[in-house]
């Protein structure tokens, strides 16, 4: 049975990977090993899904002939980008030859770090690609696109090309001679490349414009990910690119080679019984951290939890599985259900109990949804500037299961009311963008709740009923 010490360890979790102890709580699943081996290239995903818990455990992994950088966009300023693009390439491809370019750098920056291979050099590797070893990505990235910057490989090119009376840097000149370099000497050991947080730069979830440079951006990505597998992939080498990508944005990348990206992509899409997994080996591992005792997945939920049941309904007659019941609360995403457990062990505590019961839960359910509603504001915010006082407008309905003619009133008063905002978006606006961040959902026939989490085509029916998520309930006041 748990004691005080392991539910207070569940009371600590996190739910940003990077504030993790990934050695211990990764939860290693097959897809993962399709990664690790150099089998899929491209991790496509809700936020929350684990997408960075991936990438921090890929770049963490650390082994004698293992090496990695981890390239994280967030707070990246994309503009420094826009302005490399290659005119010998037609849109959206003329940004390949700048993606290749960085990622040749960051090769050849991990075998600096190799031993091995800088014994082969008869020049300082190491001197010649510190570019990345202080400072943050964007600086570096900035050091290798400036104008002031020269590659020195010592007999295999790279340089500045006179061109009239300016000096632009041959980026093609630089590839070639990098790659010349890396077929040279790169040995057996394996090179991750891990591309993550590249949604920082997207804003317009309602207006998407897919031609512009951003999505230009992207696809020159991937493609150069194509390209670095064809050069490599046969020869025996191991180096293993990888781009961490939300779904939505994947999803608006138009291309001819998609199918192909697919084809190397791992798609995070969690459902009840893989949660559970995921949550039971965490529960089994806090018991171990704490305890000292190799416990068990298997029973670590009834080491921990004193019930496998909850009672529902307004009378508290009906009862469901309880984990069921947790999952309910959340946008099947692991990061809700770590924060709803964590929910439940604070509760746990406060009532001076050695295992998580019932009223623990039931006590936990404010907590929880006031987690889901910092989550919503989160993410809604970059979009929506009023994300707070259309989450009111809600509220003022006061109920969970409303008419879309309901809303518009409520919504029309909330403009009327506040002649300040400017272009105010519309209704059919704001339900598109509460129903693509899982706010609100569709009631279909048969009571049965669509959202666009568990929605082949992610699409807000606007002749249905609405209703509100589950996990949202508490902190609008609607009971």
């Amino acid at each position: 049975m748990a004691n005080s010490s392991v539910l207070k360890e569940i009371s600590q979790w996190s739910i940003e990977a990077k504030d993790e102890d990934n050695s211990l709580y990764f939860f290693h699943f097959d897809d993962v090993s399709d990664i690790e081996a150099g089998r899929k290239n491209y991790v496509i995903g809700r936020k929350g899904t684990g997408k960075t818990a991936i990438a921090e455990y890929l770049h963490n992994e650390k082994n004698y002939n293992q090496f990695s950088r981890l390239l994280s966009f967030k707070n990246f300023p994309f503009n420094s980008l826009y302005s490399h693009a290659d005119d010998a390439y037609n849109r959206p491809n003329q940004y390949i030859t700048l993606w290749l370019y960085v990622i040749y750098h960051y090769i050849c920056s991990m075998l600096a770090e190799n031993e091995e291979v800088c014994s082969k050099c008869d020049f300082d590797l190491k001197k010649s690609f510190a570019f990345d070893m202080k400072g943050t990505l964007a600086r570096s990235v900035k050091t290798i696109t400036s104008k002031g910057y020269s590659l020195n490989l010592a007999g295999f090119g790279g340089g500045f090309q006179e061109n009239g009376e300016t000096a632009e840097f041959d980026y093609v000149k630089a590839n070639d001679a990098m790659r010349e370099f890396i077929w040279k000497v790169i040995d057996d050991s394996e090179y991750y490349i891990i591309f993550d947080e590249l949604d920082e730069d997207y804003r317009d979830v309602l207006n998407p414009d897919r031609r512009d440079s951003y999505f230009e951006l992207l696809i020159s990505l991937f493609k150069a990910v194509q390209v670095i597998r064809s050069e490599f992939s046969h020869s025996g080498t191991n180096i293993r690119p990888i781009i961490f990508l939300r779904d939505d944005i994947f999803d608006l990348c138009r291309d001819v080679d998609k199918n192909k990206w697919l084809d190397r992509a791992v798609t995070l899409a969690w459902d009840e019984a893989q949660l559970r997994e995921l949550v039971q080996f965490r529960l089994s591992k806090a018991i171990q951290l704490k305890t000292g005792v190799n416990a068990d997945s298997s029973t670590a939920w009834d080491e921990v939890f004193a019930v496998r049941k909850t009672n529902i309904g307004a009378n508290r007659r009906g009862a469901i599985d309880t984990f069921k019941y947790l999952t309910s609360r959340t946008f099947l995403r692991p990061r809700d259900i770590i924060s709803h457990v964590r929910e439940c062990a604070k509760i746990a505590l406060s009532n001076d109990h050695k295992r998580i019961d019932n009223s623990d839960i039931k006590d936990a359910a404010s907590g929880q949804s006031a987690y889901m509603r910092r989550e919503i504001v989160d993410e809604l915010f970059p979009v929506l500037d009023d994300v707070a006082e259309i989450l009111g407008v809600l509220s003022k309905i006061r109920k969970p299961i409303f008419t879309r003619k309901e809303f518009n009133d409520r919504y029309r008063e909330f403009v009327n009311q506040n002649p300040s905002i400017k272009k105010p978006l519309t209704e059919s606006q704001v339900l598109k963008l509460l129903f693509h961040f899982n706010v609100i959902g569709n009631i279909t026939t048969g009571n049965h709740r669509v959202f666009a989490y568990n929605s082949d085509t992610k699409v807000m029916n606007m002749d249905e009923n609405i209703c509100i998520h589950n996990g949202l309930i508490h902190s609008l006041d609607i009971l």
